[in-house]
This record gives structure tokens, sequence and C-alpha cells, in this order.
């Protein structure tokens, strides 16, 4: 990993690890393709590395002992599942668990970490060992649009039991992601997640497809009817998420799935049509016409039709004004 790697890298992984180790005043420096950490100060004493295993997960291992009780802040931009093998001492209590989560096999356990911030109280003299891979959900969606129909339900999974042969298969991998094993590239780590993804695949998607297609019809349904109702309104992806109750990795993920397209794809696409349907029916000014699809500023909204278009909208009434 370079520096201009490390800059470069997506404000979603920065936030699984940055803040964190920011907080314990730990200083990272990057070698043979990893982050490391070291700290040995009054708040805390121990160590950290990181791993990239392709640009949407992460392998993190720390060993930290907090030496005074404290506030240990947590922030996500975006939902995200998570793996964690916790070897702390059976002594202690997890020192932080910020989400509910799911027993595997031994001591691993996985969930859904949920977007937003979170703050525990850790008390003093409480040490946490753990191994995480974390993996965002565009990993997610890559793999179900390179195989579409074939790779389904894997980042719900994350909240249920697994079967033992799968569990017990994650633990293996988990166990060989130690901190500074030669030989542990970016390449065989991604190759031990997307290995195991594969073997999840296989007991997620059969059993509840049919199921699961069915939700994602009915969801996409009501998206669409939200969407044509609400053209001149608020439509934002997370907008649309509270109004429909529903998380929005969920929503992306279901409406990919179902039209393969992406959402934000899709409210563009409605609103240019009804922006077309408008000018080339109607005498009304272009700017009212801009403000009904959902843009205040004339000058926003002609910039987006002329993107989409590929001429601004007066040129494009005078066109079919022409032609009738």
């Amino acid at each position: 990993m370079t520096d201009h790697e490390i800059r470069s890298e997506s404000r979603e992984i920065q936030t699984l690890y940055r803040p964190q180790v920011e907080q314990l005043g730990m200083e990272l420096h990057h070698r043979s393709g990893r982050l490391e950490g070291h700290v040995d100060g009054d708040i805390c004493r121990g160590r950290f590395q990181a791993n990239p295993a392709g640009p949407h997960c992460l392998v993190i291992w720390h060993d930290i002992t907090f030496l005074r009780e404290m506030n240990f802040n947590e922030y996500a931009m975006t939902d995200y599942a998570c793996l964690t093998l916790d070897e702390s001492p059976a002594s202690n209590l997890a020192p932080y668990r910020v989400q509910p989560c799911t027993m595997q096999e031994g001591n691993m356990v996985s969930l859904v970490q949920q977007a937003g911030s979170v703050t525990n109280r850790i008390p003093a003299g409480s040490r946490s060992r753990t191994r995480s891979i974390c993996i965002l959900p565009d990993y997610f969606m890559e793999l179900e649009n390179q195989w579409p129909g074939q790779v389904k339900g894997l980042f719900d999974a994350f909240r249920q039991p697994w079967p033992s042969d799968i569990a017990l298969a994650a633990l293996t991998a988990m166990s060989k992601l130690s901190p500074g094993r030669p030989g542990q590239t970016e390449f065989l780590i991604k190759a031990h997640i997307d290995l195991l993804m594969a073997m999840l695949a296989q007991v997620s998607s059969a059993p509840e497809q049919s199921h699961e297609l069915s939700l994602d019809r009915d969801l996409v349904q009501q998206v669409k009817a939200h969407i044509q109702s609400h053209l001149g309104g608020d439509l934002s992806i997370d907008q649309i998420a509270q109004s429909l109750y529903v998380g929005r990795t969920r929503l992306c993920l279901a409406f990919r799935r179902q039209t393969g397209t992406s959402l934000a794809r899709y409210i563009r696409e409605q609103r240019m049509d009804q922006a077309r349907l408008l000018l080339s029916s109607t005498r009304e000014d272009i700017a009212r016409i801009g403000r009904r699809v959902g843009y205040t500023r004339p000058s926003s909204f002609s910039a987006a039709f002329t993107r989409e278009t590929g001429i601004a909208p007066i040129t494009w009434r005078e066109h079919c004004n022409r032609v009738r």
C-alpha cells in the first residue's frame, strides 16, 4: 500500500478504522501492503493492523488494553457486514459490542453494523483482542452484478446462524489471518473471503430465493409508485428508505436485483422522462417544469437535462415544436 493508495481510500473504508485509532492516540504506518500502528500511552497500550482485500473489504486485527475508563466512539458511513473472531481474555466481557450479533463457531460472531455512530463506556483494565473481516455493501452488489440470479442474500446472511461446515471454514480462514504473517498479500486475503462467500451463497440463496424475490418485487413496486408521486420533491435514497420503513442497503440491493439499474439512475430517468413530456406537450415555463421534476434552480435543471439528452431544455422544446 503506497502513500497514494492510503490517501485515496474511500471514506467508507476509512471510517472502519481511522476514527477509532485516532481516539487512542495511535499513529499508523504502512508496511508491506498493510497499515500498522502501536500505542503505549496513558489511555491504552497495544497494536493494530489493517490489511486491504480489494476496494470494499478490510481485515482488521487489534490487541488493545485500556488503562483507564473511557467513552469509545465508533462511526460508520454505511451499513456493512462483519465477521469477528474474539480472542479477548475469557475473564473480560467484550469491551464493546456495537450491534446485536450472531454466534457462529467458538468465539466467532457475525453481524451487520448499521450506519451511524455509537458510544460505549469501556472500563479500565479491559483488553480487546479481535480479528475482523469488514465487508461493504458494494462488495455484495458487485457479486450480484457479475453473477445475476446466482448470488443472493449474502449481506443478510451475516444476521443468521451458518451451517457448521461453513462456520468452521470461516473460523479456519480467520485463524490464518494473523498479524505480520509472511505472504499475507491482498490477493490471498481476498481469495479467502471470496471462497467463504461462495460457500455461504450456496446455502443463503436457495431456500429463500423465491420468497426474497417476491419481497423484492413488492418493495420495488412501492418504490416506483413513491417516485412517481414525488417527482417534484425530495427523492434522496435516504428519504425513500425512511418513507418505506426499509434500510438503505436493502433498498438499493433489491432495486438493482429487480431492475438491473441503480435506484439513483432510475430516479434521474423518471425525472427526465417527465420533463421531456412537459416540454413537448405544454407551454409551461421551463423553470416551472424544472421545479415539477425536483430541481429548485433553473441552472441545475438545465445542466441535468443537457447531461441526460445532449441538448438544452429550450432546444428540446423548439425541436418538438418544429416537428409537429
